[in-house]
């Protein structure tokens, strides 16, 4: 069934759905499984549960209902999946804190968290605040539904897969103790789902803490800490949400950086059969999307440099695609070269080494582009729109 099928008999689903609820006969389905490229590594994959649509409205109902029931004993650290709060936020307590000389810090990874948390700790916490066993039975099927995958149904013995409305408020619940057991011994922290970092003042107490809050996680909650990803070091080589404190201001990390540059050449490649209009069209969302959210970093040429680097990006594949020097010479004298001059200018059409070239840039200047309407990521750092660089 899709949404639109849903929407159509809206009322009478709805109905069937409460009666069911009421009754104690509702039923989750095997949510479909779905493999999408880890962040940073594309050879490994993120396993995703698809509800069906009734499963999720379910699941979205229950969602609203615990929000308002365990939120107000989150803590103060925790930022993820939570309303009125957001990764900025997360970033700048970081840069907080690390500003009150926590320089060190504990990194743990937990190995496919959302995957192997133990249904018997989730089910346990949730009585903790829920007396209705009826409640709490849906849940269990929620989580033992299983999965589809390529056609056939597998058993959920452990884990809340990713993709169901359930998953973010029972992964808080889940780390909600570590939460309060991080402040009970006096630690500063950050968390983002299950991604966090604890903050300290030196590097003995940085080993210290992971070995007591990596044996903490295994062994009270039954959750497998990746020992290799977790690591101990100073903060400024920490990655955090995509995000570095280096030197006490934000910085987009490298492998994000890596990340955004990889993108921009599978958008930008010479090769591209489109027009220049419709590859700046492609690429404009990503910019957008990318920008909006490493704005809050604080390291003002970046976004300079990274404008220059797509627009040569994007000079070398108009180059490409006007084929011959002949065709450039001609349009050197519409841009108001002499001819003489522009006779003797031959360039490399297909050479990377050629956007180096005056012409070209001369050419294909800053207007060239905001006439294409691409977008420049340093106009998000500014004030008042344009570039003050010339690249």
């Amino acid at each position: 069934m899709t949404v639109g099928d849903f929407e159509a008999r809206q009322e009478a689903f709805l109905e069937r759905i409460h009666a069911k609820l009421k009754l104690g006969t509702y039923r989750f389905k095997p949510a479909r499984r779905v493999l999408i490229p880890k962040k940073g590594s594309p050879s490994k994959k993120r396993k995703l549960g698809i509800p069906v649509v009734m499963d999720r409205i379910v699941s979205q109902s229950v969602h609203t209902v615990f929000e308002e029931i365990f939120d107000p004993d989150f803590r103060d650290s925790n930022f993820g999946f939570r309303r009125g709060r957001s990764q900025h936020q997360a970033i700048r307590h970081v840069q907080q804190i690390v500003g009150e000389g926590h320089e060190w810090c504990a990194s743990i990874d937990l190995a496919s968290f959302f995957d192997e948390i133990p249904h018997g700790l989730i089910l346990k916490l949730i009585r903790r605040k829920i007396a209705d066993e009826s409640l709490v039975t849906l849940i269990a099927r929620a989580l033992t539904a299983g999965v589809v995958v390529d056609g056939n149904v597998e058993k959920t013995s452990r884990g809340c897969p990713q993709g169901s409305p359930l998953s973010p408020i029972l992964s808080n619940i889940v780390l909600n103790e570590l939460d309060h057991e991080l402040e009970r011994r006096g630690l500063k922290y950050c968390r983002w789902a299950d991604d966090f970092v604890i903050l300290v003042r030196s590097e003995r107490a940085a080993h210290r803490v992971m070995e007591g809050c990596s044996r903490y996680l295994e062994e009270e909650l039954g959750l497998r800490v990746n020992r290799e990803k977790s690591r101990v070091a100073p903060v400024k080589w920490v990655e955090f949400l995509g995000f570095q404190i280096l030197k006490g201001k934000i910085r987009v990390s490298k492998s994000a950086r890596q990340r955004f540059k990889a993108r921009v050449r599978e958008l930008t490649h010479r090769n591209n059969p489109l027009s220049m209009a419709e590859v700046i069209q492609q690429l404009n969302p990503y910019l957008r999307g990318w920008v909006e959210y490493f704005r809050i970093q604080e390291f003002r040429k970046l976004f300079r440099d990274l404008d220059g680097w797509i627009r040569s990006r994007l000079r070398s594949t108009q180059l490409k695609k006007w084929k011959k020097p002949q065709k450039f010479q001609r349009i050197m004298i519409s841009a108001g070269f002499p001819p003489q001059e522009a006779q003797r200018t031959w360039l490399r059409m297909d050479k990377w080494q050629s956007v180096s070239r005056l012409e070209v840039r001369y050419v294909l200047n800053l207007a060239w582009f905001q006439q294409r309407n691409l977008v420049f990521l340093h106009d998000f750092t500014q004030a008042t729109p344009g570039l003050s660089s010339g690249r």
